[in-house]
């Protein structure tokens, strides 16, 4: 080794303790000085005779008031986390902030809780639910619900998908509740699921598509959620038990139609299914039906063709 690196090596031993000058018996080696009495570090280059010393002393020298700063900077943190967490309990708007949005896992206390807020609701209910068709057990839960609140003169809006069109019982849910005076519209993709009370308190669905809710109270979160319900309202199609055969057709035709533009995007069969609310089955049979119509070999050259001339459902 050059005596530059002989110098740099003694400097960083010495600064973790494992180098020292050499002393008399009488004589403390440096790391064990306590720290406002060790002498300064002699420089390097210096010629005195060098002591070495076990790895321990570098413990005692460097790691040791390391350990003890990093303990105390600990302890401060421990203490400011206490002392944050008991200034949020205590400030109104960390208590607003906890209460716009709560997660509910079980499908029964949802339940419960709509019916909790559709008796305090007064004014507007607005519902959308996408899926297709309705199950008759959650239609027969839900009747004297919204029974009660149409009687108290509350204004309800639903919207479906328009696969419950061709539903018996959910036109006959439909038949029951119009004439009470809620009002159902359809779309082909549908809208998001969600039940809003008076723009208040809003049901949202969990993004793990899991049976349970979140409840939102925010009123950002809810103008925002009731203003796009009222665009797809504008663009939905009303529906009543009496429909006939050309409303299911023309409901028939928007399927197909929203089917080709998923297609087009790329989308896989579950996923069209999911967005235009059928099963999988239905979904691949509405495909297999359009590629067959329009000659297709395959998805890609569907697509291409879909690209040249609409489907115009023959």
């Amino acid at each position: 080794m050059d005596r530059r690196d002989i110098d740099e090596a003694v400097r960083d031993l010495r600064e973790l303790g494992l180098l020292s000058t050499e002393h008399t018996g009488s004589e403390r080696p440096e790391s064990e000085w306590p720290n406002s009495e060790q002498p300064e570090p002699e420089r390097p280059d210096s010629d005195q005779p060098l002591v070495p010393h076990p790895v321990d002393f570098a413990r005692v020298k460097v790691l040791n008031p390391l350990q003890r700063d990093l303990n105390r900077k600990q302890a401060l943190v421990d203490e400011l986390r206490g002392d944050l967490d008991e200034l949020e309990l205590h400030s109104p708007l960390s208590q607003q902030s906890r209460c716009t949005l709560e997660i509910v896992s079980e499908l029964a206390d949802v339940r419960r809780l709509i019916t909790g807020f559709a008796e305090e609701c007064c004014d507007e209910a607005l519902a959308s639910q996408p899926g297709g068709a309705r199950e008759e057990e959650v239609l027969a839960d839900s009747m004297d619900r919204t029974t009660r609140l149409l009687e108290r003169g509350v204004t309800m809006r639903t919207l479906y998908q328009h696969t419950a069109r061709f539903s018996p019982t959910t036109l006959a849910y439909v038949d029951l509740v119009t004439p009470l005076g809620a009002q159902v519209r359809t779309l082909a993709s549908g809208f998001p699921r969600c039940i809003i009370f008076d723009r208040k308190v809003g049901i949202l669905p969990l993004v793990d598509g899991s049976k349970g809710a979140v409840i939102v109270r925010d009123p950002q979160i809810l103008a925002f959620v009731s203003d796009a319900f009222d665009r797809a309202w504008t663009t939905a199609s009303a529906l009543t038990s009496d429909d006939g055969r050309a409303d299911r057709a023309a409901a028939t035709s928007e399927i197909q139609h929203a089917i080709i533009s998923l297609l087009t995007q790329g989308e896989s069969d579950k996923r069209i299914a999911q967005v235009v609310g059928i099963s999988l089955r239905n979904c691949q049979r509405h495909i297999s039906h359009i590629m067959k119509s329009i000659g297709a070999r395959n998805r890609l050259h569907a697509g291409y063709l879909l690209s040249k001339e609409p489907f115009n459902g023959h």
